[in-house]
């Protein structure tokens, strides 16, 4: 077994470790923790498949947008339209309620299906990487007033995890 694999699996002995601490205590990205957790939790596909993705995604409705940065992490809940491409970007727009912004279109070089638990809580979420595994942004499955997952974003997640 390799040695990050085993440190890993030593620090989710812990039911509450969430995979930010882990890559913070380790000191890799949260990437580098994820490909270590097995299928069930991370499954990664290629940027050939962002098209299918957000073309998908942008029929869930409302959904959690995170970008971490080290001072913040932002949380918004928004819909995602399916981008449309101009000038090397993918511009996300929409009225309001929806994401908005221009993403270089050659920026993203995987996307990841995440199944993991944060504070107890199981969270679906869509992962879009760099080409070094950094996280550009993520797109969470929605919870109701009660933190129960969206069942039917749920399922369309793992659908679409499982289309691959």
């Amino acid at each position: 077994m390799n040695d990050l694999k085993k440190q890993i699996d030593e620090l989710f002995e812990d039911k509450k470790m969430s995979v930010y601490d882990a890559a913070k205590k380790l000191g890799v990205r949260e990437y580098d923790i994820l490909q270590h957790r097995g299928e069930e939790e991370f499954k990664a596909v290629g940027k050939e498949h962002l098209d299918k993705i957000l073309e998908e995604v942008s029929t869930w409705g409302e959904m959690l947008f995170i970008k971490n940065t080290p001072e913040f992490i932002i949380e918004i809940k928004v819909n995602v339209a399916m981008p449309k491409k101009a000038h090397g970007f993918l511009n996300f727009s929409g009225k309001s309620g929806f994401l908005g912004g221009h993403l270089k279109e050659d920026a993203i070089a995987k996307i990841g299906f995440a199944s993991t638990k944060f504070m107890g809580l199981l969270g679906r979420s869509l992962h879009f990487y760099d080409s070094e595994n950094n996280i550009i942004f993520k797109l969470y499955v929605s919870r109701d007033d009660k933190m129960k997952l969206n069942e039917v974003q749920e399922q369309k997640f793992l659908a679409l995890k499982n289309s691959f």
